[in-house]
């Protein structure tokens, strides 16, 4: 089953985006509010495609390990990113 590297795939992209936001952020006391805002808007579009695609490999014929690694990668990010994004936030606050 592919769920190894659907998920480090997942988590590599992941730590791309948190990093180009972090390289974004402005200077002021609402800083942190910015990067987490686009940092949960992210995950949440992450997430969503996975499941999106997700869904339409696991109904085709040579695929369905695929779109079942790719819904348990959608779960393990929606469960992980957003912690990951409110801690990303908190460093940046400090």
């Amino acid at each position: 089953m592919p769920l190894g590297k659907t998920v480090l795939f997942n988590f590599g992209l992941m730590v791309i985006y948190m990093l180009l936001t972090s390289l974004t952020m402005d200077s002021g006391p609402e800083a942190g509010m910015g990067v987490l805002a686009m940092d949960a808007f992210l995950i949440l579009a992450q997430v969503g495609l996975n499941m999106f695609i997700g869904l339409i490999l696991l109904y085709t014929e040579n695929h369905k390990q695929l779109g079942g690694a790719m819904l348990i990668s959608g779960v393990i990010m929606g469960v992980v990113g957003f912690g990951s994004c409110l801690a990303h936030a908190a460093i940046l606050e400090s």
